[in-house]
């Protein structure tokens, strides 16, 4: 089974400006990850839409396919932590001068991560087979009947996992 860090947003002292935007053909749920470590939905993004969010440099976000809970990557990592304009700035254009004191949002895009084949093909019959015992009657090698029985199981957590919604009166 695959294990994920176990993540949780740390303190609110550096501030960040970030947009998220969905450049999948899916539908995406935008997930912050709390102070005790459970995923609060942010918002819902369709293809190409794109939502501004002010969080902090300590804050993880995730993403995930809305229907088969598939994780997406942001900025091409499958957890985001939130950089700084600066620091940004620095990443991607080292060199550049930028004039101190000003922030700015940032542009962070969410989009399917690239699998392997065999991955692929495992998280295709994941979203059609909701039971593990099923999977014994596919007459799979036993290395990927156990791998493909991980990810049923995983979506299966990730569904008891209490999804909070994220109070609108919250700044």
């Amino acid at each position: 089974m695959i294990q994920y860090p176990p993540l949780r947003s740390q303190e609110s002292e550096t501030r960040c400006y970030i947009r998220f935007m969905n450049l999948t053909e899916r539908r995406v749920n935008v997930v912050w990850v709390n102070f005790s470590g459970l995923f609060v939905s942010y918002t819902t993004l369709d293809r190409g839409q794109f939502v501004d969010v002010n969080t902090f440099k300590t804050h993880p976000w995730i993403a995930f396919d809305d229907k088969t809970q598939d994780r997406m990557h942001i900025d091409k990592k499958l957890v985001y932590h939130p950089q700084t304009f600066r620091e940004h700035l620095a990443e991607k254009l080292p060199g550049y001068k930028y004039r101190e004191g000003v922030e700015s949002r940032i542009m962070i895009v969410i989009s399917l991560p690239v699998h392997s084949l065999k991955y692929t093909v495992l998280l295709y019959l994941k979203n059609h087979l909701n039971d593990p015992l099923k999977v014994d009657q596919l007459d799979l090698p036993r290395l990927l009947a156990d791998s493909l029985k991980d990810l049923i199981e995983e979506r299966k957590n990730l569904q008891k996992l209490p999804l909070h919604r994220m109070c609108p009166n919250i700044p």
